[in-house]
């Protein structure tokens, strides 16, 4: 399974970029290994967090692929609508255990600053916003 979603993440974010102009699979891989964990399923959620929100992935390729109730209830909780106030999408990753794992890891690697070419008052704005969820979620685990 895991494999599969490498295979599958890498491939949908193929050609994207993060904020540092990185590869943006580098994002994802990195935010899998701050899970430190075994857990394939939760592996797999980390991986694919972005899939459906930044690319052409659906739900039932994800299902197609053979993957779990568990990791595409997961990735469902990681996805924000377009339209969805930031609010809706914190009740909506606070609904899934996974989801708020995978979140820690994402808003840890979103908020590491080295990453950037420089830093602006709109991205240590965006900063606090990210320590303020993060803090949240924490409460909540």
């Amino acid at each position: 399974m895991l494999s599969t979603m490498l295979v599958l993440a890498t491939n949908a974010h193929a050609g994207q970029t993060d904020k540092a102009g990185k590869a943006y699979i580098l994002h994802c891989l990195k935010v899998m290994h701050y899970l430190k964990t075994e857990d394939e399923e939760l592996q797999c959620i980390a991986l694919g967090h972005d899939l459906v929100e930044d690319t052409d992935v659906t739900y039932a390729e994800l299902e197609s692929l053979g993957f779990s109730e568990r990791v595409i209830e997961g990735i469902r909780a990681l996805t924000k609508q377009r339209g969805q106030e930031y609010y809706e999408y914190k009740e909506q990753v606070f609904s899934n255990r996974d989801a708020m794992l995978v979140k820690l890891c994402d808003l840890r690697h979103n908020s590491d600053i080295r990453r950037l070419k420089g830093v602006t008052d709109k991205d240590i704005a965006r900063i606090r916003k990210y320590h303020q969820f993060y803090l949240e979620i924490k409460e909540r685990l």
